[in-house]
């Protein structure tokens, strides 16, 4: 099983949210004995890409097209969903900016998963997938479970700190366009 993190780039580069992405993962990774892959849509350097391991990425899986440079949520979350789909995640993890905000419900509707969203803190317990997230403009704490299979969370930015590590790269792949076909 796998932990997908979809890491946006701006202009070709990874901001500290990407980072705080995956450094999230690897701990959930600790804790359930899944592994972490990363996804980039768009245009980024090898070198930058390779960046994303310093943070857990294990795997680390690039889609670009002329049709990605521009973020288009019912595109994107097709690609993710067929994304996560082949490599058999469980979890896919977006940052909770406005990207996360508009491809977290159409991913969770398309996977038939549950929504955890603004997470600022690891799960208390995975299995079952219990969350403890901020309510009521952060005055209370909920615990929220999460009883799907597949799981979409959003993590709030400055929310978890980033943890350097260093991986192994067990393969960048770039992967074309026309291998995702259905984004309806």
């Amino acid at each position: 099983m796998a932990i997908l993190v979809y890491t946006e780039n701006w202009d070709g580069e990874f901001k500290k949210i990407s980072f705080e992405l995956l450094s999230y993962a690897s701990k959930l990774a600790e804790m359930s004995g899944d592994t972490v892959t990363a996804l980039s849509i768009g245009q980024v350097s090898d070198s930058e890409l390779s960046r994303l391991a310093k943070y857990g990425a294990q795997k680390i899986l690039k889609v670009e097209s002329s049709e990605l440079d521009v973020l288009d949520s019912r595109v994107y979350t097709g690609v993710i969903a067929e994304v996560a789909d082949k490599e058999g995640a469980k979890v896919v993890l977006l940052a909770n900016n406005n990207a996360g905000k508009a491809l977290s419900p159409r991913l969770a509707v398309r996977m038939k998963a549950g929504l955890g969203s603004g997470l600022s803190s690891l799960p208390e317990s995975v299995n079952p997938f219990t969350i403890s997230k901020k309510v009521f403009s952060g005055k209370a704490t909920a615990d929220v479970v999460i009883n799907t299979e597949v799981k979409i969370l959003t993590l709030s930015q400055n929310s978890f700190e980033v943890v350097e590590k260093n991986v192994d790269i067990n393969l960048i792949l770039i992967l074309q366009k026309d291998l995702y076909q259905d984004r309806q």
